[in-house]
């Protein structure tokens, strides 16, 4: 055979090995372009917690019956007060001239507690290993550069049978992409995704779990609404395509107008905030029950309760095994979700 036959020949399956082991390996070398500060896995978290001058953020791994779940817990910094500016001279009534006083400053936010949605799942599968962009080399003693001088903010992570530990966290990079974060135990100062900080600074609007049933619209096969005795039960053709998608009493194929309007309703409640410890109302009153069952079998029961405000508004609320708590509805699409309940459940044959 010619010579330089076996040798193009050797070096194509050089060239075809190398090939098949950057990418059998593809996630390994991903992980070599960054640098793991703390490793770890999101099952292996037991908390994180944030604090600044604004806000401590706590994040604790809970486990009940129905599987693992992550818990927020937000306390608002109260704000340094300042002194008041003195009144313009001859203005002692300290009013407008028509005597009534100005308007005082906003409430302070107040203490907030939540379960953690699928942004919280990205966050802990962000923080869990903990990684940096890339380590600096050959700093100083002088942190102040780096805005590490005073830490504006820290962040402590504990995983399971493990000691915390505790980062400081600078200033942002120029760019705003990147954030500098100092590691105490050893001084070691990296440059961290400041998107990771920016979640745990908006945490309180961005973790909170909307979700009450956390199963995704498409993946639903039955929805059964029950009020008192009465019971009407609905199958979801089609759910993959929007535009052909529609709602039939179950175990029928035509499709229920009446059923599609309730279904989709019920399916679109979200909460608007978690009902805080000791603040729930006394007297709540059973409205209807949604049961949404998946196609591979999870089935999760939606209690929707209704009270009244101290003005007489009606107001509403839900609780599920996904929730693990009571949290307030919007009370507009409740509303007509609830004017639509009789058609329902007459086209479901209740």
């Amino acid at each position: 055979m010619n010579r330089s036959v076996i040798v193009y020949a050797l070096l194509l399956l050089g060239s075809i090995g190398w090939a098949y082991q950057t990418w059998t390996h593809e996630d390994e070398l991903a992980l070599h372009d960054e640098v793991v500060i703390l490793p770890g896995t999101p099952e292996q978290l037991a908390s994180v917690v944030y604090t600044s001058d604004a806000l401590t953020l706590s994040v604790e791994l809970r486990e009940d019956e129905h599987g693992r779940y992550a818990w927020g817990h937000s306390e608002p910094q109260p704000k340094e007060e300042t002194e008041p500016e003195p009144a313009p001279a001859g203005d002692e009534g300290g009013g407008d001239s028509d005597g009534e006083s100005e308007a005082g400053p906003p409430p302070a936010p107040e203490p907030e507690q939540f379960k953690l949605g699928r942004a919280g799942d990205a966050f802990l599968a962000d923080i869990a290993p903990f990684l940096a962009k890339r380590q600096l080399e050959g700093v100083g003693d002088d942190l102040t550069g780096f805005g590490l001088a005073e830490p504006s903010a820290t962040l402590e992570i504990t995983r399971e049978g493990k000691e915390p530990r505790r980062f400081e966290l600078g200033s942002n990079v120029f760019g705003g992409a990147s954030v500098y974060v100092r590691d105490p135990a050893d001084g070691a100062i990296y440059l961290v995704d400041a998107k990771l900080i920016r979640t745990l600074e908006g945490g309180t609007r961005t973790l909170p779990d909307r979700d009450l049933t956390g199963i995704d619209e498409r993946k639903v096969e039955h929805v059964t609404l029950r009020v008192g005795d009465r019971q009407a039960s609905f199958t979801q053709h089609n759910p993959d395509d929007s535009e052909a998608r529609y709602w039939s009493p179950r175990g029928e194929d035509e499709e229920s107008v009446d059923a599609s309007a309730w279904v989709d309703k019920a399916l679109r409640l979200r909460s608007s905030q978690y009902v805080q410890e000791g603040q729930t109302p006394v007297d709540l009153a059973h409205a209807f029950d949604l049961k949404v069952e998946a196609q591979d079998g999870r089935a999760v029961t939606v209690e929707v309760l209704r009270s009244f405000d101290d003005e007489g508004q009606e107001q509403f609320f839900a609780r599920s095994e996904h929730t693990r708590g009571l949290v307030r509805l919007p009370r507009a699409i409740v509303a007509e979700a609830s004017a639509d309940i009789e058609s329902a459940l007459r086209a479901g044959g209740a």
